[in-house]
């Protein structure tokens, strides 16, 4: 097995909500059912259509604070909260910058209207500096798990797909990755993602 570049998901894996005490704060304090908060943030026509570049990043917030009522100040601290608990993998992104000597390194991220801008300045993560190449959706007009931007990021990073290792942690995400014959991990929380990928090249 050949593997020539390894592809990595950002949220839920380079970047993770690892304290929820704030979105918890959040429910408690909107009524919201558990995991409600997260619903509301991600999971709306909005939010669907910054995704894929069709909606400014903006209109998400301004239809959660018509949905709840929030004053632009009120609005202001719920963000705060909601991102809160949101920290980079620091040892990960700095084994990734080891792997570059021998790997062509990808991030592929469903992300909003504007994510590459709050990719550098809030993580440091850049195209060309900590990762060869940052493809986002919004940019592209495709999302995960749509096999169309796994094309897109075959011919961006020019390898085939069975070169192709892909991390991430949503499981449509993954298995449209492997029918296309890319290899895959499926991360999860508490994963020894280092030793994961290790395995996989060193086999």
């Amino acid at each position: 097995m050949t593997i020539t570049a390894i592809v990595f998901d950002i949220g839920g894996v380079l970047v993770r909500t690892e304290d929820r005490s704030g979105r918890i704060a959040l429910e408690n304090q909107y009524q919201l059912p558990p995991g409600g908060v997260d619903e509301l943030v991600f999971n709306s026509k909005i939010a669907a259509d910054s995704t894929v570049g069709k909606a400014n990043s903006e209109r998400i917030w301004q239809y959660i604070a018509e949905k709840l009522s929030l004053t632009p100040e009120a609005l202001g601290a719920f963000q705060k909260s909601f991102w809160s608990g949101d920290q980079l993998d620091k040892e990960l992104v700095e084994f990734i910058g080891s792997l570059r000597k021998t790997f062509t390194i990808a991030l592929l991220t469903n992300a909003w209207e504007g994510a590459r801008n709050i990719l550098a300045k809030q993580y440091n993560i850049v195209e060309r500096i900590t990762v060869d190449h940052l493809l986002i959706s919004s940019e592209l007009g495709f999302a995960k798990p749509d096999q169309k931007i796994f094309y897109i990021l075959s011919d961006t990073i020019a390898a085939p797909f069975h070169q192709i290792l892909f991390v991430d942690d949503f499981y449509e995400n993954i298995a449209a990755a492997g029918l296309l014959g890319m290899h895959t991990i499926h991360y999860k929380s508490g994963m020894n993602l280092i030793a994961q990928i290790q395995n996989r090249v060193n086999q």
